[in-house]
């Protein structure tokens, strides 16, 4: 095994930056692997997140149109948030590690809740 390959191997290894990672960002990870679903859970149960669909659902409650556009907006902000602003890249070191998962499945939970309100919320029309 040449030294080019066998640097290849070792850093390939989890070292002291992903470790410490981890332990930074989910300090009660058991070492498994984060699943997508246990990141959707972990994701939705973060305050701000219930803060979002208390707000949801009174504008749903209550069908209020430009409550409904107030809240998508809030909702694409959490998720932009989420998805886009990392300037540290800490969230991709954690996905490499195993203790960050996958937030595929709580955008799409998100985009529905922002397309149900959307629909919800919509005026009725006057059926002639």
């Amino acid at each position: 095994m040449g030294p080019l390959r066998r640097g290849l191997i070792l850093a390939a290894l989890p070292g002291t930056a992903l470790a410490e990672t981890c332990a930074l960002q989910r300090p009660n990870w058991d070492g498994g692997p984060v699943s997508g679903m246990d990141e959707a859970l972990q994701l939705a149960s973060s305050p701000i997140t219930l803060i979002l669909l208390a707000l949801t659902l009174l504008t749903l409650r209550f069908r209020s149109q430009w409550g409904g556009v107030v809240v998508v907006v809030l909702w694409t902000i959490l998720v932009s948030m989420l998805t886009m602003l990392d300037p540290t890249g800490t969230r991709e070191l954690g996905m490499a590690e195993g203790c960050v998962g996958s937030p595929t499945l709580f955008i799409a939970a998100v985009a529905a809740i922002c397309v149900a309100t959307i629909l919800y919320t919509a005026p009725r029309s006057s059926g002639a």
